[in-house]
């Protein structure tokens, strides 16, 4: 009896080694965020509709995701991911608009990763004019990123006032450099599958970014091909030989006395037009501050404007301004509180919108967002977030 449970202890710690060794080669983590806001939200002044003010409670960017990596030696691994939207966890799942959450919404790829050559995936994935240099990054300007108060970036059908040249591409692939005395490059590149003999709409993006101590700098650049217009809903429209641009260029500096972060963007889009007529262009520019008042409490603010849309007939009725107050307390490393209030004015022809839960005054037969151009939007909200 002795011999056997003897025997059995053998084949126990042998079974144990093996998984132990497997993991230390394979690992698996799930990750994810839940953010909700209790708000007050509404527009006002649209030429085509207007939404009246209502009470909401509001997905602020939530989201779970699985990823992984396993060492193929060398320094290089195989790296995996795979992440989900949870927006709108508040109301089953589905948006204002008839849209569902499904999985793999978010970024999802397969690729490799080494520290001497960088990273190189495919996939679903956010372009590096996005992660670098955009309302993902580490720059801190866009003071109340992932909640409704967010003045970066796109949207399904909708813009908002700044770097409203990222997007999340599908069928893509992406290369992001090792950090090499504080530089760090990348490149993104979306292949068109459903090209026909005249267009193929593929998407480039580059990015360079900067930083040393208490500075921070970042360039980048995005082309759509064979695009043609401004677009109001995201979209563009085929054209051969056409294309829309982006150019943005940002800089920051965190003042180590007072923990101050001070921080401006600019950023200049160009349309080609489809019938020949002239090209369109329209500069944007965002600056934001962020002030540490304890190690648990930053009071921030920020400011942004989208001017004229040049070479266009009423070219001020593009026009857009927002402006943005917040805070935010940490209650631990993982579950904060914050505050905000914002207001989003368009021009008369402008109809740039909230991030994450935009307000709509209808919706079209993509289902996606509609808001009545010349709307005055604002909301006032408070919510709390836990990450794991």
């Amino acid at each position: 009896m002795q011999q056997s449970m003897f025997k059995l202890s053998l084949a126990a710690c042998a079974a144990l080694t093996a998984l132990t060794a497997h993991a230390e080669d394979s690992t698996v983590t799930v990750y994810g965020v839940i953010s909700a806001s209790l708000e007050s939200v509404g527009a006002s002044g649209g030429s085509g509709g207007t939404k009246s003010t209502t009470t909401r409670v509001t997905d602020n960017n939530s989201r779970i995701g699985f990823r992984g990596n396993e060492d193929l030696g060398n320094g290089v691994k195989a790296i995996w991911q795979v992440e989900s939207s949870l927006r709108n966890f508040e109301q089953g799942g589905s948006t204002d608009w008839g849209q569902s959450a499904t999985l793999a919404t978010r970024n999802s790829f397969v690729g490799m990763s080494s520290e001497q050559y960088g990273r190189l995936i495919a996939g679903y994935n956010d372009t590096v004019y996005k992660s670098l240099v955009g309302s993902t990054a580490d720059f801190g300007i866009d003071v109340m990123a992932g909640t409704i108060a967010d003045s970066w970036g796109t949207g399904p059908g909708f813009y908002q006032l700044f770097s409203r040249g990222e997007t999340r591409l599908k069928n893509s692939i992406h290369y992001v450099s090792p950090l090499l005395s504080g530089w760090q490059a990348g490149a993104s590149y979306g292949v068109d599958e459903s090209k026909t003999n005249n267009t193929n709409r593929s998407r480039l993006s580059l990015a360079v970014k900067y930083g040393d101590g208490p500075f921070k700098a970042g360039f980048g650049w995005d082309r759509q091909f064979d695009t043609a217009g401004y677009e109001q809903t995201n979209s563009g429209t085929a054209a051969a030989g056409k294309h829309v641009d982006f150019a943005k260029l940002l800089a920051q500096w965190t003042f180590s006395s007072t923990g101050t972060l001070l921080g401006a963007g600019v950023e200049r889009g160009t349309y080609e037009s489809a019938s020949g007529g002239q090209t369109l262009n329209q500069t944007g520019w965002t600056v934001g501050v962020s002030q540490p008042v304890s190690e648990r409490l930053a009071l921030k603010a920020s400011y942004s404007k989208l001017g004229s849309l040049n070479n266009a007939s009423h070219a001020d009725d593009y026009k857009a301004t927002q402006w943005v107050l917040g805070a935010t307390y940490a209650v631990t490393k993982r579950t904060s509180f914050y505050t905000y209030a914002t207001r989003l004015s368009n021009g008369a022809l402008q109809n740039a919108n909230f991030g994450f839960s935009p307000l709509t005054t209808g919706t079209n037969a993509s289902s996606t967002v509609v808001l009545a151009n010349g709307n005055t939007l604002h909301s006032v909200g408070v919510g709390m977030s836990t990450a794991f």
